[in-house]
């Protein structure tokens, strides 16, 4: 008996030390894994197949993993960034965060929201009844921006209000303001002008309106103009129309001195630029944001990037001189 006692003592210390070396390769495993994992948000759920296209781009290089979320609209995303631990970045028009500022939203928050990379601009178009001609005429009238908190109440309370315009607010946003004006429900939509190429609406009964930028938000908005490849439906050839976009980017909230987080931002950024050809974005992804902070993980990602590009030419040139002399 005592030697059958001391076996089975023997075998459950042996299988408490192999649960426990179990444990701590499943914790070491779970902590490399989170370091390399990063969840990135589209504020506005339009841009959820911009935010797999990009995951797509850069998952597993260097061992990363990005995983889409899709956001409950862009004031608040706002809030997520800021708040929620298991957001890491979003793609974030900069008007939500001039009408959050404006508003007092982001008391304590002052140089905390940066910027990994600059996407393509987010344009708005005012589409009216033909018999519209100025934004006076829109005064008192049912104007179609989007639910509170959604990209389009953003730019439609920014806008409107810079130029003098008081409005009854249509909850509803692109596609459904569009349908809520051709059915009589709407006196004008204030839409994303990326809808307007599919977009099948009458140009006897409706055009667009210019949208001048007003000069209290020219920190904000960049005048832009629509043209008819833009719109085709609603603008004739050589009659392009004035009107305003804001840069959309991928947002980050600075949490302080975070080198965790930071590696992981640095090596998002890195592979975001080093495959931007695969998103078929037309823009820049490395051009600055005049007004913003670039985070300092993509900006070390930008050095990096720089130092690597001659290394990359010389390697090439080596490799076609090797393939000359064979």
């Amino acid at each position: 008996m005592g030697v059958l006692r001391r076996c089975i003592a023997a075998i459950a210390v042996f299988g408490l030390a192999v649960t426990g070396s179990t444990l701590v390769l499943a914790q070491s495993r779970a902590e490399k894994i989170n370091q390399k994992t990063l969840s990135l948000m589209a504020a506005d759920p339009q841009w959820l197949a911009q935010t797999i296209n990009i995951a797509a781009a850069v998952q597993h290089e260097q061992g990363l993993r990005v995983l889409p979320v899709v956001g409950s609209g862009t004031l608040q995303a706002v809030s997520d960034l800021a708040y929620l631990d298991t957001i890491d970045a979003a793609l974030l028009p900069l008007d939500t965060l001039t009408y959050a500022q404006a508003q007092g939203l982001l008391q304590g928050f002052g140089g905390k929201f940066t910027y990994l990379a600059r996407l393509q601009p987010v344009t708005w178009a005012l589409i009216v009844p033909r018999g519209v001609n100025s934004l006076s005429d829109l005064n008192g009238k049912r104007i179609a921006t989007g639910p509170t908190g959604s990209m389009g109440f953003v730019a439609g309370e920014l806008l409107f209000n810079a130029h003098g315009v008081s409005f009854a607010r249509v909850a509803r946003q692109n596609g459904d303001a569009l349908a809520v004006l051709t059915q009589g429900a709407a006196d004008a939509a204030l839409v994303d002008a990326g809808l307007l190429k599919s977009a099948k609406l009458d140009g006897k009964r409706y055009k667009l309106l210019p949208l001048a930028l007003p000069k209290s938000l020219d920190a904000t908005y960049t005048p832009i103009m629509i043209s008819p490849a833009d719109a085709p439906s609603l603008v004739q050839s050589g009659g392009d129309v004035e009107t305003v976009a804001a840069p959309l980017a991928i947002m980050v909230f600075s949490k302080g001195a975070d080198k965790p987080g930071d590696a992981r931002l640095k090596a998002f950024t890195g592979a975001l630029l080093r495959n931007a050809a695969q998103l078929k974005i037309n823009a820049n992804l490395a051009a600055e944001i005049p007004g913003w902070t670039r985070h300092r993980a993509a900006q070390d990602a930008l050095g990096q990037l720089a130092t690597e590009a001659p290394q990359s030419a010389a390697t090439t040139e080596s490799q076609l001189q090797q393939g000359d002399g064979q």
